[in-house]
């Protein structure tokens, strides 16, 4: 396996993987560049990557001028693990990279490769909905890098023998950016970790999980829950790890504008994730075109509703109306839904009922492995 990814949702279905092949008495060796999350796994080699740092500080303004030299250093670190890779043998199942989405060690590679493609650039593709700060001037001078980087993503997923990833939305996407049909693996969620509380007892607020990204919906979380009448308003609590550099104020002052009482919550762990979960009346999953996600997963293992937008990965597993409820991403539906999922009704614990037992037959860990082992064996 190559990886250089961050602490998040992605680390964790990498983690799950390796654990589930290492199960299967497969042989797995993890190669990872300075700046990727370790897995904590016995067969792990950290590559040296001095240039992983983005800029900041004084050196934020020269960014522009770093970026693309900090891209075409990745390529030399990805000919190493490379040369690392092949010397194990076997196969090279490839996960995503933050300087650029598909890792150039898809294109040195002798031996067969296989690229998990978690999401592909984004900023890039989809700039309605990310988009980069800066202002005009930065926006040019950033142009460059992203024809740089769009040619070395394409390049190399382009070069894998095959490409995987883990929804029918993104499936679309790598089809229309790639020309080259994926398959398709779903990753699980612990049902035996991820269980509901024996009390069934809720703490009366409602959580949004995400990075602190503008692009993972937590604002829109907030409109939601002040569409909510003040008598039974919920608090929210948003649950997060990286940070784009001070959105979480941001998110503040939007929610006592809104009069929404708001906590976040960093880098905790996943026994308190889980507390969360099965205390809170509702889950918003409020991200636009999500790659996957295992938020609403866990949040249905734990019995907890769970309000989506119908749209990305989530429609995979959030069937409106049967293991969920699912909203156009305007404010308006969304605080309709969600107060519906307040009510805690009988068809709202009918929906709770059958999202966790969907989640614990159709979306296990190891249905998610076996998959990948049957991609992995073809090639």
């Amino acid at each position: 396996m190559f990886h250089m990814l961050p602490s998040g949702g992605g680390i964790r279905v990498l983690k799950q993987f390796a654990e589930g092949l290492v199960k299967r008495d497969r042989k797995v060796c993890v190669f990872v560049p300075h700046g990727g999350s370790l897995l904590g796994i016995t067969e792990e080699t950290a590559i040296p990557y001095p240039m992983w740092r983005r800029p900041s500080g004084f050196l934020r303004p020269v960014s522009p001028v770093f970026l693309p030299l900090r891209l075409l250093a990745f390529k030399s670190v990805c000919r190493e693990a490379a040369r690392l890779m092949d010397h194990e043998g076997g196969i090279a199942l490839v996960h995503n990279a933050m300087p650029v989405a598909a890792p150039p060690v898809l294109q040195y590679l002798a031996v067969p490769s296989v690229y998990f493609c978690y999401e592909y650039p984004r900023h890039i593709y989809e700039k309605d909905i990310i988009s980069r700060t800066g202002g005009k001037l930065q926006e040019c001078l950033l142009k460059p890098l992203e024809r740089l980087e769009q040619r070395i993503d394409n390049e190399s997923a382009i070069a894998a023998d095959r490409i995987l990833t883990f929804s029918k939305h993104m499936g679309t996407m790598i089809q229309n950016t790639y020309g080259k049909e994926p398959g398709i693996v779903r990753p699980g969620v612990d049902s035996e970790f991820f269980t509901p509380s024996c009390t069934g007892e809720k703490g009366g607020y409602v959580l949004s999980v995400g990075a602190l990204w503008p692009f993972k919906g937590h604002e829109t979380a907030i409109r939601i829950v002040a569409e909510i009448p003040m008598e039974s308003r919920p608090s929210l609590i948003i649950i997060g790890d990286r940070e784009f550099p001070s959105y979480s104020r941001m998110l503040q002052r939007t929610a006592e504008a809104a009069d929404v009482k708001m906590t976040v919550r960093r880098n905790i762990t996943d026994f308190e994730l889980r507390e969360l979960y099965r205390g809170a009346s509702a889950v918003l999953c409020c991200q636009r075109k999500e790659p996957y996600g295992l938020v609403p997963l866990e949040a249905m293992a734990c019995g907890t509703p769970v309000v989506a937008i119908a749209e990305g990965g989530f429609t995979d597993n959030v069937i409106d109306g049967s293991t969920g409820l699912l909203f156009d991403g305007s404010v308006n539906q969304g605080a309709s839904e969600l107060a519906k999922a307040l009510n805690n009704d009988r068809t709202i614990r009918e929906i709770t009922a059958a999202a966790h037992d969907f989640v614990k037959h159709s979306r296990t860990i190891e249905q998610g492995v076996a998959t990948l082992l049957e991609e992995l064996d073809s090639v």
